[in-house]
Parts: C-alpha cells; structure tokens; sequence
C-alpha cells in the first residue's frame, strides 16, 4: 500500500487524522504529540512494509545509521558517514549484480523510501557538530518516517521539523484542516485529473519515441507539463495531508513555468531538492575548489565547477543511466552558462546579452527561453529521447 497509490492510502491517512484530533480531545495529557505521530507513523510502516524482509532492512538501515552515527561515525568524519549512508542507494542504483544472490542485489537491498531517507540522514548528519548532544531517538524516528512524506518528498529538515513537533497538539486546529484540505484537493486536481488527462490523451498523441520533429516537441512539451503537475500534485497532497496532522511541510513548487533563468528555476521547481543541493552538495564543492591554489583567484570557475558537478551528481542520483546522468549534467551546463552570463553583466555593467531591450521584453524572453531549455532537459531525463 504505496502512499497515495490506492483508495485504502487515503482511508487511513483520514483515520490517523481523526486519531490524533482524539488524542488532542482526551488523552493528550497521557500521550504527548510526538508520541502520538510515532505511533501513527510506526502502524503505518507495518501495513504498509507486508514483507518481513522489507521491514527488516528499512529498520535496519534506519537504526544501523543511527547506531553508526551515534557510537562510531561521529560528525567529525563526515566523508565516511555520507559513504556509508550513501552505500545502499548507490548500489540499488547501480543495478549491481553479485555471484552469491540469484537475482539482482538491488532488488535484495530496496525498501520503499530509501532515496529521501537517505536525504534526511545525510542533512541531520551534515548539520551535527562533534560537541553536539545524542540525538533524540523518538524524533529522530519521527523526521525519517513521517508518512506523508517518506516516498516523495518534499525533504524536509531535522530542525524544522522536530521544532514543530516541539509546538505539540496547537497546530492541530480547524484553520490548519482547511487549508490542509485546500492543498490536498490542489493535489488531486494536478495528479489525478491534469496530469492523468495529460498522460492519457496528449503525451501518447504522437510516437513518444519517433525522430521526427513534431513528434519529439509533442513529447518534450506534454511529458514536461505532465512530470510538474504528477510531482506537484503528490507534493500538494503530502503537504495537505501533513497540515491536517499539524505538520508544515515546506512548499515544493512555485509557479516553475515562470523562472526566468535555470538558477530561478530550481528555486521554484522541486524547492526543497534545490535548497538541499546547494546546502550539501554545492557549497562543499565550492570550499573544496576554494583549496586549489590555481583557482584562489578564480571564482568564477569554482563556482561552475561546484555547479556543474552538483547537478550531474543529481542525474546520479536518479539512477546511473545516461538520459538522468545527462539530464544532470545539462542542467548543469544551463547552470554554468547563465552563471558565467550574470558574472560578466556585474563586471562591465551591463547586459551583455539582451543589449539595451526594455525590462519588459527582456523578463519574457527570459522566460520563454528558460521553459524551453528546461523542458529539453526533463526531455533528456524521461528516457524518450530517441537518440540516447
């Protein structure tokens, strides 16, 4: 029973919300609010992992990490802790086989959720300091299975969200139910209607993977407006569902469609992904680039080098095939190109590429060109390029 994939997904996430709304009425002196999300969170994960196997490597990988980081890894030693917690998802990402297990290892080591688990571990791990106190173990179970959020997203952040566990039973009110239920029905209006009808009617209009032209723009154009509104109405869902149970989840998308350049873009599409990425992928290139005596005086190269090598490895993460590796990688050209562009504006004061054109034309221009380069890329990343 996959999040949002199935009628009984809705049923119980209903349930739950009625549940902690009585625990608010009558028991919340006996159980406090993180309790009660625990509780809830852990019913979930045992109908929803039927599989001893699966439930068995989800706590094992969940507690094994914590065990690691708690007694051995410490802060201090950062590179291997971001390897080790990393190890799984790369080897389920790499299809990688082994003489001593009959079938693929990847199907043996894969539980549901491993991607963004992987993402919170890595940021509570990143954000800790050697001096820092243990980690609470009830929040930290709480940060990585909140339910409405371990398969899709957004990422949230360890800080955030165990503060707003720390408010206790006041964000569970009828204001925060009908907004929840606003941006739920947002949700299902993106994902089972606008891009169900996309799917359906206008991505399947031509051969997805014919040579043609017509064709090919036909499946960039539909498959780009179909990935938003799929992505976006689970990440509306998720947030509404969360509300609903007194959890503000951070927004995820942001009118994408409007950016002007790639660096707006990823600061509207996937916003949680972007934030993510900079705070521990680009900035840590950047600071390592910064070490190279050659490229002290350089910013400019640093800065695209840690841009470029940021966005590929986000192709990787999506699976080590050359349409995600390619697909990172070109976001990571757009990256650099438009990087390079805005550093030679500031050093000779003035646009070097739209010239003197109004303010006006320039932004939709801007626009124009962004959407198009961007939805070449998603092109790249769906696998229906027909000349990969």
């Amino acid at each position: 029973m996959a999040p949002f994939s199935s009628i009984d997904y809705f049923i119980i996430a209903g349930i739950f919300i009625l549940v902690l709304y009585f625990i608010k009425a009558f028991l919340s002196k006996v159980i406090p609010y993180g309790s009660a999300i625990l509780l809830l969170s852990v019913a979930y994960i045992l109908l929803y992992y039927p599989k001893p196997l699966h439930l068995v490597l989800f706590l094992g990988y969940t507690y094994g990490i914590y065990f690691l980081f708690q007694e051995i890894i410490k802060p201090k030693k950062k590179l291997l802790g971001v390897l080790l917690m990393l190890l799984p998802m790369i080897v389920f990402k790499a299809n990688i086989k082994v003489d001593f297990y009959p079938n693929n290892i990847s199907e043996f080591i894969f539980f549901a959720g491993l991607s963004y688990i992987s993402f919170r571990l890595i940021s509570i791990y990143l954000d800790a300091k050697p001096t820092d106190k243990a980690i609470d173990f009830k929040s930290y179970t709480n940060y990585l299975i909140f339910t409405p959020t371990i398969l899709i997203g957004p990422i949230d952040r360890y800080p955030r969200f165990k503060k707003n566990i720390a408010t206790g039973y006041s964000n569970l009110t009828l204001q925060n139910v009908i907004k929840g239920w606003e941006l739920f029905l947002l949700g299902v209006l993106y994902k089972y209607v606008i891009a169900e009808a996309i799917n359906r009617y206008w991505l399947p209009w031509q051969d997805v993977h014919a040579k043609e032209v017509l064709p090919m723009l036909n499946t960039m154009y539909s498959y780009h407006l179909y990935l938003f509104f799929d992505f976006a109405g689970y990440s509306s869902m998720a947030i509404g569902i969360a509300k609903m149970m007194g959890i503000h989840v951070p927004e995820n998308f942001n009118l994408p469609f409007l950016a002007k350049n790639p660096q707006e873009f990823w600061k509207r599409f996937h916003i949680t992904l972007g934030d993510w990425l900079k705070d521990y992928f680009f900035t840590p290139f950047y600071k390592f680039f910064s070490k190279k005596p050659k490229l002290k005086k350089k910013p400019l190269i640093r800065q695209n080098l840690a841009l470029f090598s940021t966005f590929t490895l986000m192709g990787c993460w999506n699976g080590f095939h050359k349409n995600f590796i390619l697909s990172g990688a070109l976001f990571g050209l757009y990256s650099v190109i438009h990087n390079t562009y805005v550093y030679n504006c500031r050093k000779q004061k003035k646009d070097v590429f739209f010239g003197g054109l109004s303010p006006k034309i320039v932004t939709v221009l801007s626009i124009i060109i962004t959407f198009n380069i961007t939805a070449f890329a998603i092109y790249i990343f769906s696998g229906y390029f027909p000349f990969l």
